[in-house]
């Protein structure tokens, strides 16, 4: 009885020593993907999420692998590196999300109403009304186009990619091009998204400045937010199917997005 019973709480020892490893990385993936934010998911759901999906990822990460020859010591090295891999997950994934945001900064800016902000649920911050409007569209069609199974797929395959229980070899240029690319694509996507609106928006002013400048008695000055605005919120309608395109071609991309981090973080 003894000898069972003592086998028993082995098993769970290991169990819960499993789980602890594969949660870091569980956590920090979702916590740096803007969509688990506390203004859309109470805590607690929010954490049972990371426990329930750890425990799925254990049979896949530690398959084989008894954790109790992994010396504690290196404990705490192991979940620095797991933060590391699931902050780079999640920054792969969330940069089309800033991306929209961005952009809807930069419209509202240039229409003159940056100043109307209004909590963003999806990022968890303060956002003008175009940039809460993007960030809102990029959530659902993330959720209704399986992107957010994409996104689990990856982060479990990761387990064997990059397992739990390796090194990561020294950082080098190459690999942080990796990361330094990724942030070019969010501010050259941010960018062209506003294009159309921002290249509208500059013909306005452009037109009430002329008008303004050789009629002054006409004051039109005062109409050229209410239509900017209007304008800014037609074009953004009207290239929204562009928008949802870049989106999907990036969570299709997201796919090989282990072959990037292997290359940046690459264990051993």
């Amino acid at each position: 009885m003894q000898p069972a019973m003592e086998l028993a709480l082995s098993d769970v020892e290991n169990l819960v020593i499993s789980v602890i490893l594969c949660l870091p990385r569980v956590a920090s993936s979702l916590m740096i993907l803007p969509l688990m934010t506390k203004e859309n998911v109470p805590v607690m759901v929010r954490n049972g999420l990371y426990v329930g999906l750890a425990l799925v990822a254990y049979p896949i990460a530690l398959a084989g692998i008894d954790v109790t020859t992994v010396a504690p010591a290196s404990y705490p090295l192991i979940i620095i590196k797991e933060l590391l891999i699931g902050a780079g997950l999640g920054f792969m994934f969330g940069s089309i999300f800033w991306a929209l945001s961005t952009a809807g900064g930069i419209i509202d800016t240039q229409s003159g109403v940056n100043m109307a902000n209004a909590m963003d649920p999806v990022q968890g911050h303060q956002a003008t009304p175009t940039a809460v409007w993007l960030s809102q569209f990029g959530t659902w069609l993330f959720m209704a186009s399986g992107g957010f199974l994409i996104f689990l797929d990856v982060l479990l395959t990761s387990y064997q990619v990059l397992p739990v229980t390796s090194t990561l070899s020294e950082l080098t240029f190459a690999g942080a091009s990796v990361f330094i690319s990724e942030m070019d694509f969010l501010m050259s996507k941010a960018l062209l998204f506003a294009a159309p609106a921002i290249l509208l928006l500059s013909l306005i002013d452009l037109g009430f400045g002329l008008v303004n400048r050789f009629a002054q008695q006409l004051n039109v000055l005062p109409l050229s937010m209410p239509l900017k605005l209007w304008v800014a919120t037609l074009t953004m309608v009207l290239c929204i199917g562009i928008i949802m395109e870049a989106i999907l071609f990036k969570l299709a991309d997201n796919r090989y997005v282990l072959d990037l981090l292997e290359g940046a973080l690459g264990a051993r």
